[in-house]
């Protein structure tokens, strides 16, 4: 798939988006953002583990699964460190690519969602 028309299909389809989108290279690096991640600030051109917690994304990332699936992931955890119950999807463009984003569930999530992961 020609990159440059993946990242144009990409912001087309995501562009009004209201949480951050990022489309990710095989390599984990962001290549475009939707409106959504640009307003947060998001940078493009680096790797999608250097934005936040190492060991957050070490623990809730499942980028690999989607890509070696070849089909779509989507995990539902409770991020201690920032006190939300997160919806994150992962979804494999091709081979070479990845969407990934995730919404702030928190306030629709049932209460034994705010536990410790693996209590």
């Amino acid at each position: 798939m020609d990159k440059e028309k993946v990242i144009e299909a990409f912001k087309l389809t995501w562009a009004e988006y209201p949480s951050p989108v990022m489309l990710l290279s095989r390599k984990h690096d962001i290549l475009a953002l939707n409106k959504a991640g640009e307003q947060y600030g998001m940078p493009t051109g680096v790797k999608c583990h250097s934005l936040g917690d190492s060991a957050s994304h070490a623990k809730y990332c499942k980028a690999a699964t989607a890509l070696n699936s070849g089909k779509a992931v989507r995990n539902v955890c409770y991020i201690e460190e920032r006190g939300i119950v997160y919806d994150g999807f992962w979804l494999p463009v091709g081979e070479d690519y990845l969407i990934h984003f995730g919404n702030d569930i928190t306030e629709y999530a049932k209460e034994e969602m705010f536990t410790k992961s693996g209590s």
